[in-house]
Formats: structure tokens, C-alpha cells, sequence
């Protein structure tokens, strides 16, 4: 397997003091580290001139190509990389926002400014502060190790690393490491990532630096006074130019910062492969394959305005996370390089750039949203829509994942699906959207503009259902559809007709598919679900109707019969187990009293830097559904009688609140014992609530859903937020095996790969990603 592998940067330990200060070009402009070439390693350390000279290539080509880098991820051996792509505009923006608390050190010397009064005193003063500066990074001593790695002994830095020290700022090194001062909370606890510690007896530079700037440009001394100033000025000017235009270009507020801390900003694709960098831990022992993300890649679009003398920029928010346009990464892991190895991609580009020019979104269907303002007038609605499906990107596919489903003659692909009946063909190696279809050009049988996310697989059968929805004015029709290698067509299992409903998922066992038909209710009927974009705003949760379980019999190709259960909600399915002797059917789902956990994820609430809008989070309850087969023979008298149908008993298994589950997929549709999922810790161990703690999931958790005695195990870490956990076996043993998850640090502003032993929940393995991936509630699979 070959890779692109990351090139870090050069850099030495964070300088302290204002010597930095003067040549502190770089760290005011878009990057966090300068590029230090090789020319740059000859820097002479008694003649300023040189030092300028060798090292403005780097500055100039850091100032053309903008470059975007992380903040300072790895310290070890004096040297430093980066891989956040904008972690460096917050570090700069930083110094002016009241959250951050800047060392009085560094603070005091921003303040102050001084004019030299002769070249040669110049001269005689930027040797003077350049002296502490090369003789500290040219000291021996060890670099304190990175908090995720083994320590290692340094070996001293190189001629290139001296260079790059000169042009770093301490401050700033200190902030895009991610200290306890950026957030000010003054806790003592450390964080996945904490900063290096700064060493106190290093030297400090005394004087105002401000003025010297120009001063490390100076030349030799057998040239003028007049030249001197000349090239004195000119290496000044362009340094203030270049500062001006990066300042203007990452002019970040103290609410761009929250937003970006909040892991709710938009990401940057890499559509190139990058092995990742290890921080902690070995190769997991015998782990092949490839682990696929899928979740919200732009939140925010960019769009202009013309007013009357000039043109504006505006932004369109989406409303709710699960309608923004998605992010789809793979993580691929090779046990005989013992190498892994990171790409994403944004699949919905075409999508951003209608909203881009339409100034808000123009849905294709009704309900195609699940709670967005679109931006648009009423009129929109009577504009001919335009096909979506008639570009690869043109559609928001971001809530389910499919593997090798076979669709337009090839089974080698990546689906991605949507709530309106969307399939995103994907290329599994690079990830490039090959096309997108609904599901009526696959079968015109295929009828319904609402379709469930989360398709269910056999993997004995090889076949793939799913459920639509046919909304009209009187009552809805739901149709169940097959997809399968022997027919690539597909077929429609059954139909059966019910009242519109909001249906994130569904189960399936050997013989039977369940359908949850959850109460909801529209007040104008079909009519406002035709006229509404957002499908939380045309169906209500009717708490007073019971939830309906529409069981159908994949081997007759109908339904057997219906199960009612007082009214709840559900977003995700756990398993289900067919016990034959019984004749019944067990589902296991994460269950909540209504459908709030869909109406709190809402961009704005996430983005608050408090708990005041957590994400709820549901309890495991098992719903048991008895005698199947005398229960078909009374379905069919019963006509939707509801004293005639039947019960569905039900009863709590865990009572820890948990979301976003995975179990090993050899127990899929089988007995099993042990459940994964995402949870918050505090409510998990009886701890407080903290304000700072966030709204989102911050740890996985691993319950026993056989016996409730056992106590769960939780992984977690500060400011560290996990995506969905997937489960990847090693033998035959239910929890012998790997769970996976991606995880966002707030702290840092980037995201890492967290590999966890499934039986003991230590950590076996973390890397960092090459950029952060916002907070999602979208799901990920693993291929081998």
C-alpha cells in the first residue's frame, strides 16, 4: 500500500519571550509553523542580514500559499508538527478575546514599541536579543514528551529547527498548543492533549520588540547608513503588509472561536491519502480493513447580496445537524505495514454551490428537511424544481451507510442514503460520488418520497430492506423493498397502510421484518405535509396514540400482524432475536418518551459553550412480541381494531441513558450479551452536570444487557467528544475484538482515531487525523 505520508514541520520548544516578538511574521499570517527550507538551516547566527535573507523564501511561499495547518499536535525530540487546518487563526485571534487568559509576560511586551536610533545601535541590539534566543534552542536538554506518547531523549535540534524557532512566538505556541489558559477555567485536571509545561529558567529577552522588527534584516557593516535604513524599511514594510492582509483574511470573533471549539464547523477534505501520525499505543493486533464515517461536512454556506452601493457576504445556518451537507472519511488499516491510513471527501459540493447561489435551500421534495429554515419565499414553492439526482453531488446524503450494495450493476460501491429516498453511489476507494439515484429509477414499484435511513442487512441472504413512505391527503402507504445481488431490480415484500410517521430505522430476524409505526400526527393531513420543507414542522408527536409494530413475513410477503405499546419514540434499533420455540420476536431499541432528541439538535443550541441544551439520551428496553402465528389468524378479523390487537410487553434492561449503539455483528439477529454505545459520563458514573461540559456525547460505554448487576465500562477524556462506536471482532468470542470511534478534543481543535481493547475498554491505539471532524450524530461501518 502506498501513501502520501504527512510531512511535519520543523519547530523548536516554545520560546518564551520578545525576542520572538520581531520576527513573528508567520504566526500573525494564516499558519501556525513556516515551512523552513533547507536553505533556511544555514542560518548565521552573527549576521542578521543572512538570517533575513535565507529565511524570507519561507516566508514569502507560507504567504502565497496561505497554507492551513493544526495546531502544534506533537512535541518530541524539539521538534513540532501541525495538522489542524485553522487551529493557527484561533490562536491568533485569541489575544483579543475575553476568554483568554495571556501570560502577563507575554501580554506586557505586546504592549510596548521602540525605534532604534542608529543602524549601528540596530546592529548591536537585534545580536544582543538574537543570542538568548539560538542559545536556547540550541540547548541539550530533553523535550518534554507528548502527553499521548512514550518519552523519547532528544537529540537537540537541527540547523532547520533553529531557524523555524526564530520565527515562533511563545504566546502563540503556547495557545495552539491548547494550555488551560485558552479556556480560562484554571482547571488542573489534564486534557487528552495537555500543553507542554514552560520552562522557567529559560531566558527572557527584556526590551519592546515592536520597533525591531526590521532589525533582523539588517546587513553587513561595511554598507552604508543610508542603505542600511533602505533595506531596514523594506524588510519592515513587507512584513507589516503581509501581517495587514493575514489579519484581515482570519479576523476570528470570540463567537467564531466558541463555534470552532463547539466542533461544529465546517470541514476541510482531504481527497489524498495520509497515513496518520500515532500518539499513543501499537497497531491493533490483526485489525484489517477499512473504517467508513459519515456525518455533517459544511454547516455554514457563504452566499452574496447586492445592496444598493456595495456587495455583501451573508451566511445560511442549516437548522438542525442531520440536515447539513456531509463528510464521508475512511480510515484504512494495514496489519502488514501496520499502517493507517486517512481520506475524506465532501459528497455534496453541487448542493453547497445551489445554496450558494439561491441564498437558501430549495428542497427537490416536501419534508426533505428535518427542521431548516430555508431562506426561501413562498414563491419558490410554485418554481418547477430542479432534478438533484441529475449530478453526482447534487443531494444531501448524509444519514445512513451502506456497504457493496448492489446498485446500477455494480455491488463494489458505497451507498449513501438520505430520509427522502436518495442513494449516493459511492467509489470505495476514493471516495469521488459516482452518481446519485432515488429508489423509483430503480424499481418503478418503488413508491414514496419518505424512506427509512438506515437500510437493515442479511448477511446470510445477502439482501438489503428497506421501508418508504407514500404520503397522501387521507393516510400514508408503507412499502417494504428488497434489494439483493440475485435481484438487483429489487422487489416490494409488502404494504400496508398506516398514518405518517418519522422512521429512523427498523429490525429484521430470519423470517420476519418489524416495522415501528411511531404516533405522529399532521393537523391539515397530507396538505401541510405538500407545502412544508421541514418534516418536524409538519408532523406532531401524538402522545395520547400508541406505537404500532407492523410484523411482516419475508418468506409470504405480508403482514402477519400488529402489536400496539403505549406511546414512545425510538431513533436506532439494537437487535432483534427470533426465539422459534415461543414463537415470538425480542427487539431491543434506545427508547425515549418523544421525539425531543430530534428537535435538540439544533446547530444554534449545539453551539453553546454550556449544557443548557444536552442531547437526550434514551434507556435499552426490550419489547417482547408473542405468539406470531395465532396472532396472524386473529389479524386478519381484527380490521384495525385496536381492543383487538394485540400487546407488546415491554420492560427496561438498562437504566443507563445511552444513544448511537453497535453490538459485535456476528450476534446480529442472535442472542447477544454485550451492547456499545455513546453516553454523557457524568450521568453514567451519578456525577454533576458541569457547565463547560458541552451538549454532546463525551464517552462510550460498554453495558451488559443480560445482567444488570454488572457495572458498565466507560472510556472517556476531557474536552474529548467520540463519534458512533464501531464494533470489529477477532474471533468468535462476542466481546473479543476492537471497538472504534473518532472522537473530537475541543481543547485542541482537532480529531484523533481511538482504537479500545472491546473486553477491557483500556486503549490500544490513538492517531490524529489530519484536521477535525465536526460533532455528528451520523453513523459509520466497517468493510474488510
Amino acid at each position: 500500500m502506498t501513501t502520501d505520508a504527512l510531512q511535519p514541520s520543523a519547530a523548536t520548544e516554545p520560546l518564551k519571550s520578545a525576542g520572538v516578538e520581531a520576527t513573528t511574521i508567520a504566526v500573525e499570517a494564516d499558519t501556525t509553523v513556516v515551512e523552513a527550507d533547507d536553505s533556511a538551516a544555514k542560518v548565521d547566527t552573527t549576521s542578521a542580514e543572512d538570517a533575513t535573507e535565507t529565511l524570507q523564501p519561507a516566508i514569502d511561499s507560507a504567504s502565497k500559499k496561505n497554507i492551513e495547518t493544526a495546531p502544534i499536535a506533537e512535541i518530541k525530540d524539539d521538534a513540532c508538527t501541525t495538522d489542524h487546518p485553522s487551529a493557527d487563526s484561533v490562536a491568533s485571534a485569541l489575544e483579543d478575546s475575553s476568554i483568554v487568559d495571556v501570560p502577563q509576560s507575554a501580554s506586557a511586551i505586546v504592549g510596548t514599541t521602540s525605534t532604534p536610533e542608529s543602524p549601528r545601535e540596530a546592529d548591536r541590539i537585534s545580536r544582543n536579543l538574537l543570542s538568548p534566543v539560538l542559545s536556547r534552542t540550541s540547548s541539550k536538554a530533553p523535550a518534554t514528551s507528548h502527553p499521548l506518547q512514550s518519552s523519547g531523549d532528544s537529540a537537540g535540534p537541527s540547523p532547520a529547527e533553529i531557524a523555524s524557532a526564530i520565527l515562533l512566538k511563545d504566546g502563540d505556541t503556547a495557545r495552539a498548543l491548547g494550555s488551560a489558559a485558552v479556556l480560562g477555567s484554571g482547571e488542573s485536571e489534564r486534557t487528552a492533549f495537555s500543553p507542554l509545561q514552560r520552562n522557567s529558567t529559560s531566558p527572557v529577552s527584556s526590551g519592546s520588540m515592536r520597533g525591531i522588527h526590521a532589525d533582523i534584516a539588517e546587513v553587513s557593516d561595511d554598507e552604508d547608513s543610508e542603505d542600511k535604513q533602505r533595506r531596514l524599511f523594506k524588510a519592515a514594510e513587507l512584513r507589516r503588509l503581509h501581517r495587514e492582509q493575514m489579519a484581515q483574511n482570519n479576523n476570528l470573533s470570540s463567537e467564531d472561536i466558541q463555534i470552532m471549539r463547539s466542533g461544529l464547523s465546517n470541514a476541510r477534505e482531504y481527497v489524498t491519502s495520509s497515513e496518520l501520525r500515532v500518539l499513543n499505543g501499537t497497531f491493533p493486533d490483526g485489525l484489517r480493513g477499512s473504517l467508513y464515517l459519515l456525518g455533517p461536512g459544511q454547516l455554514d454556506i457563504k452566499y452574496n447580496v447586492q445592496r444598493e452601493l456595495e456587495q455583501a457576504t451573508r451566511v445560511f445556518t442549516y437548522g438542525n445537524i442531520m440536515d447539513a451537507l456531509p463528510l464521508l472519511s475512511k480510515i484504512s488499516f494495514d496489519p502488514i505495514n501496520k499502517t493507517i491510513v486517512h481520506r475524506s471527501r465532501l459528497i455534496a459540493k453541487q448542493a453547497a454551490g445551489r445554496i450558494h447561489m439561491e441564498h437558501g435551500v430549495n428542497t427537490k421534495v416536501p419534508g426533505a428537511l428535518y427542521l431548516t429554515d430555508t431562506n426561501q419565499t413562498v414563491l419558490s414553492k410554485f418554481i418547477p424544481k430542479a432534478q438533484h439526482h441529475a449530478t453526482p453531488e447534487g443531494e444531501c446524503c448524509s444519514q445512513g451507510i451502506e456497504l457493496f450494495m448492489p446498485l446500477q450493476g455494480s455491488s463494489q460501491t458505497i451507498v449513501c442514503t438520505n430520509h427522502v429516498g436518495a442513494l449516493q453511489n459511492i467509489d470505495p476507494a476514493d471516495l469521488r460520488p459516482r452518481s446519485t439515484v432515488d429508489f423509483k429509477s430503480v424499481n418503478s414499484a418503488f413508491k414514496g418520497a419518505l424512506s427509512c435511513p438506515h437500510m437493515q442487512y442479511d448477511s446470510n441472504t445477502r439482501e438489503h430492506f428497506t421501508v418508504l413512505q407514500d404520503v397522501g391527503f387521507r393516510s400514508t402507504t408503507y412499502n417494504v423493498v428488497c434489494i439483493s445481488e440475485t435481484q438487483p431490480e429489487g422487489y416490494v415484500v409488502a404494504s400496508f397502510a398506516a398514518q405518517a410517521s418519522v422512521l429512523h430505522s427498523f429490525a429484521i430476524t430470519q423470517d420476519y421484518i418489524i416495522v415501528p409505526v411511531y404516533p405522529y400526527d399532521s393537523p391539515l393531513g397530507g396538505m401541510s405535509y405538500r407545502w412544508s420543507d421541514s418534516l418536524l414542522e409538519t408532523l406532531s408527536f401524538e402522545h395520547s396514540r400508541p406505537v404500532m409494530f407492523y410484523i411482516i413475513s419475508r418468506e409470504y410477503r405480508r403482514v402477519q400482524c400488529v402489536y400496539q405499546a403505549p406511546a414512545f419514540f425510538a431513533l436506532h434499533q439494537i437487535n432483534a432475536v427470533q426465539e422459534s420455540a415461543t414463537d415470538s420476536v425480542a427487539i431491543d431499541m434506545v427508547t425515549y418518551d418523544d421525539d425531543t432528541v430530534l428537535r435538540r439538535m439544533q446547530i444554534k443550541d449545539l453551539r453553546k459553550s454550556n449544557s443548557a441544551f444536552p442531547v437526550p439520551t434514551g434507556v435499552v428496553r426490550r419489547f417482547q412480541l408473542n405468539g406470531i402465528t395465532m396472532e396472524a389468524t386473529k389479524y386478519v378479523g381484527s380490521k384495525g381494531n385496536l381492543s383487538l390487537i394485540p400487546p407488546a410487553h415491554s420492560r427496561i434492561v438498562r437504566t443507563e441513558r445511552i444513544e448511537l449503539c453497535c453490538i459485535n455483528p456476528i450476534v446480529a439477529a442472535r442472542p447477544y450479551t454485550f451492547v456499545y454505545a455513546l453516553g454523557h459520563s457524568e450521568t453514567l458514573r451519578g456525577q454533576p452536570t458541569q457547565s463547560s461540559v458541552g451538549a454532546m456525547y463525551n464517552c462510550i460505554v460498554k453495558l451488559n444487557t443480560n445482567d444488570s448487576s454488572v457495572e458498565p465500562l466507560i472510556w472517556s477524556r476531557t474536552h474529548c467528544f467520540p463519534s458512533e462506536p464501531v464494533f470489529v471482532p477477532r474471533n468468535d468470542t462476542e466481546d473479543d475484538g476492537y471497538v472504534l470511534s473518532v472522537f473530537f478534543d475541543s481543547m485542541r481543535i482537532t480529531s484523533c482515531l481511538v482504537v479500545l481493547d472491546a473486553q477491557t475498554f483500556n486503549e490500544v491505539l490513538i492517531a490524529q487525523l489530519p484536521a477535525a471532524i465536526p460533532l455528528s450524530f451520523g453513523h459509520a461501518k466497517f468493510a474488510i
